[in-house]
């Protein structure tokens, strides 16, 4: 077989493999390095159109001057196709090392640079029969030479990448057919252009297409190998990636609260002894938009280092579970425990004193007693911290019955939610007379709970419960509705229209929207705003004193009377009546007749300021004839208690009251309570 018919044989077979290669790539599985992939199915697709094309331009060579353009066009489309192979080779090894996104335009640049190229090759003299032979050596030459100079480029750029994992076998392979590659394609450049060594062309150009073909072959194979290395490599990036933002704070670097839990699953067996410890920076929300996320972080992180410092002997894990809460976990119980976080107490209060600002912090711990998992003993610990902080202490160790009340309050908040629209709950009214004439004046309504088990429970058993969990809204609006359609329904049965005073809890006095349920009320129902008396206590409104003030006026612009209920406890400022401008004054029950002269002159005070602000004045809790008489001394234009009507669903219509004697039961009154 001649020289030529081998090198047609070699260059068909390269143009074949070079190809199935372009395929290979193009299908490989899984969506990481989906770009790379890409780029290499085109860098070997066109290396094989530069071998199918070279070939035809050398048959062309023999078929006459007539296919002299055609063959030029088709030579500088094959010098364009082995550019772009050198090119997007290139960007395929860049992206699979450096794992960067490329700049906008980069593949338009390359193709155009490689056209330009191939033009620049093949143009020049295309048309000089004379020089042909000599155009063509230069030719093969010079794109020879700039393939070596690409190859050996990338040869050294993969030579100098140090996986994080080591050296692979993929990137031996690269390196070794990249080799091959520019070696043979050396040396059939200095064949070409060094006059000394053309006469060794003819002789050594079949063993260079025999080594070109090794060389496509190893290549092939080699990137098939090191792009699916790098697949896998990012793959477990990713994986290590996720598995730290899973079980990582980023901002401090500590385990977050799954991270915490995992390391303590790891380290404690289900019996070891095993105290958990939470730490509350106070404020921090507050500190952290005030001094900036830089102080709020260093704060985290000394906190957490002191909570660890010098104690590593009986340290498990340290994590942040909340974002102003730290825990850590330690393997110890009973007095070893308590001794353990009492230090590291101390330690964390003497850094948090060194903060450059005050921080408050609070603690609480739970020691496990009976094989309890790890996530109900944070949360016990957690709940103690949080007993602590609310009762003013600086630390609190977990015990059953915090948990046991707790768990009782839930369960009431969910009885009461569902009692609410089960029309478990009713009203009671209790009248308030007037000292002077002892006819009515109005009533109270009082909210009570037809509970199905415990029976009929008064405010106090339930009504704390409801303002923590958040249900005081609907009560209080439930409430509105249903005095508002008894008021209503007595109006159609003809009977003396009584006024009706009703208590606002905190969330109400601060709801914007109140003024504007009040007044449908009174409309769907046709009443004149002075039959409804709210009342409101100086603690609701002391959570935000303007919005109230608001409201308040609000109330008062639709007619309704605004009552200050429980006056002299709470916070007691005389410019809340200024700011709340009240109708009426209701003095505590503490203060009515309690025999104590503090007590008595309190409430003596308070009488004199209202009928000097043109104020009513009621006495409430007036239970006994003597503290009937203590308000008859004192000047109180009203009174309410049990000495005169105990609160039921009737109304008191048509009772009147009369002066009693100290001492003597009234005629027909109830027992004191």
């Amino acid at each position: 077989m001649e020289n030529s018919q081998i090198l047609v044989f070699l260059s068909i077979t390269q143009a074949v493999i070079a190809v199935a290669m372009a395929a290979v790539a193009a299908q490989m599985g899984g969506n990481r390095l989906r770009m790379s992939r890409r780029i290499l199915a085109t860098s070997f697709a066109a290396l094989g159109a530069f071998h199918a094309l070279s070939m035809l331009s050398f048959w062309l060579a023999g078929q006459g001057p007539q296919w002299v353009l055609t063959r030029t066009l088709v030579s500088a489309v094959s010098q364009s196709a082995s550019v772009v192979h050198l090119v997007f080779l290139g960007l395929a090894l860049y992206l699979s090392v450096f794992r960067q996104g490329l700049r906008r335009g980069t593949f338009r640049l390359s193709i155009a640079a490689a056209v330009i190229v191939g033009v620049a090759l093949a143009w020049p003299g295309a048309f000089d029969a004379a020089g042909a032979e000599l155009r063509t050596l230069l030719r093969v030459g010079v794109r020879s030479l700039i393939t070596t100079v690409a190859y050996a480029v990338l040869v050294v750029l993969m030579v100098r990448h140090r996986p994080d994992s080591g050296r692979t076998l993929g990137q031996g392979l690269v390196v070794g057919s990249l080799s091959i590659l520019a070696a043979s394609n050396g040396v059939n450049a200095v064949t070409t252009l060094v006059r000394d060594w053309q006469a060794w062309g003819g002789d050594v150009t079949v063993w260079l297409q025999l080594f070109g073909l090794v060389g496509v072959m190893a290549l092939a194979i080699a990137m098939l190998v090191w792009v699916q290395e790098r697949t896998q490599a990012m793959a477990e990036a990713k994986t290590l990636t996720a598995e730290r933002m899973a079980h990582f704070d980023e901002d401090t670097g500590l385990p977050n609260r799954h991270g915490f839990l995992r390391r303590i699953d790891q380290g404690a067996a289900g019996g070891a002894p095993l105290t958990l410890m939470t730490v509350h920076l106070q404020r921090y929300p507050m500190l952290e938009r005030t001094l900036g996320p830089a102080w709020a972080r260093e704060a985290l992180q000394r906190v957490g280092e002191a909570l660890v410092a010098g104690r590593s002997y009986h340290f498990l894990a340290i994590g942040r579970i909340d974002s102003d809460r730290l825990a850590i976990a330690i393997t110890a119980d009973g007095s070893l425990a308590d001794a353990d976080v009492l230090a590291r107490r101390r330690e964390v209060e003497s850094v948090a004193q060194g903060l450059g600002h005050p921080v408050g912090v609070s603690f609480g711990y739970a020691v496990r007693q009976q094989r309890e998992s790890v996530e109900s003993l944070l949360a016990c610990a957690c709940l103690a911290q949080e007993k602590a902080e609310a009762a003013g202490m600086h630390m609190l160790r977990f015990e059953p019955e915090q948990a046991r009340s707790d768990a009782d309050e839930v369960e009431i908040v969910g009885a009461l939610y569902r009692a609410i629209g089960e029309d478990q709950l009713f009203l009671e009214y209790q009248g308030i007379f007037d000292v002077a004439t002892g006819h009515l004046d109005g009533v109270e309504a009082l909210i009570r709970w037809r509970h199905p088990v415990q029976g009929v429970l008064p405010p106090g058993r339930f009504l704390p419960a409801a303002e923590r969990g958040g249900l005081m809204g609907d009560i209080d609006r439930w409430v509105l509705d249903r005095v508002c359609r008894h008021l209503r329904e007595r109006q159609e049965a003809g009977l003396p229209e009584v006024p009706v005073a009703l208590n606002l809890s905190a969330a109400s006095v601060l709801d914007s929207g109140l003024p504007a349920a009040v007044e449908a009320q009174l409309r769907r129902n046709r009443l004149p705003p002075a039959l409804l008396e709210l009342e409101i206590t100086e603690s609701a409104a002391m959570h935000d004193l303007a919005r109230a003030r608001d409201i308040v006026d609000a109330l008062r612009a639709l007619g309704v009377r605004i009552a200050l209920d429980d006056l002299g406890t709470g916070y007691s400022s005389l410019s809340h009546l200024r700011e709340l401008r009240a109708d009426r004054l209701k003095i505590d029950r503490s203060f009515i007749g309690s025999g104590d002269r503090f007590g008595n002159a309190i409430a003596a005070a308070i009488g004199v300021l209202g009928r000097s602000l043109g104020l009513d004045v009621v006495a409430e809790g007036v239970e006994t004839p003597e503290q009937f008489a203590f308000c008859q001394a004192q000047g109180f234009s009203k009174v309410q208690g049990w000495l005169f009507h105990r609160p039921a669903v009737r109304w008191p219509d048509g009772q009147h009251i009369a002066p009693a004697t100290p001492g003597v039961p009234r005629e027909g009154g109830s027992t004191p309570v």
